[in-house]
């Protein structure tokens, strides 16, 4: 009877321990994010022809004609300071985080990738000055700007910013990371 009496005792306490395990939300600070502050993550490099031919004039004899390449490297991604209070929810071991919109962070033309591929100048007329090649460079710089419009380097940037987000809340011991973009709000021009 005591060896009947055991078993039976003993088949309870493996059959009670065999439950699902559940977990505690961590216990981790969850806007430690915001110390890591900006957070570049997309760098694109965009090139530039220009391309440019002086008019004629009846008193000039001759023409003139450039044509110059320049390249920008420009760098995209989130401002983690600029998570406010209630951007991050925890449910249990699932945290939701509001993004703010990504945003250009970093443009740079270097000097040491502008050069004068071609220039001819014919008749009477003098070369063009380093003034007039600065004044085409900032022409180039606002296309270049105005061409980024087009890229997606506010998207890639707001979903390299995502995958970052997820494997360090991850990394925390959340199971589920929910990363909301928030959009940036129409501006009047």
């Amino acid at each position: 009877m005591k060896y009947t009496l055991a078993i039976f005792l003993m088949s309870i306490l493996v059959l009670s321990s065999c439950g699902e395990e559940t977990k505690e939300p961590p216990k981790a600070d969850i806007y430690e994010v915001k110390n890591i502050g900006l957070l570049s993550t997309s760098e694109y490099t965009i090139g530039k022809i220009i391309k440019l031919s002086d008019p004629p004039e009846w008193y000039k004899v001759g023409d003139r004609k450039i044509l110059m390449s320049c390249k920008a490297k420009i760098k995209a991604g989130v401002d983690l300071k600029k998570i406010k209070e209630g951007d991050i929810s925890v449910n249990g071991n699932t945290i939701t985080i509001v993004l703010p919109p990504a945003e250009i962070t970093s443009f740079t033309m270097d000097p040491k990738l502008t050069h004068t591929e071609m220039e001819s100048v014919s008749g009477f007329r003098q070369g063009f000055s380093q003034n007039e090649k600065y004044k085409y460079m900032r022409q180039a710089e606002a296309s270049i700007r105005s061409d980024m419009r087009d890229t997606k380097i506010l998207e890639d940037a707001e979903d390299n910013a995502a995958t970052f987000l997820t494997d360090f809340y991850e990394q925390m011991g959340y199971e589920k990371v929910i990363v909301i973009h928030q959009k940036e709000e129409a501006k009047d021009e």
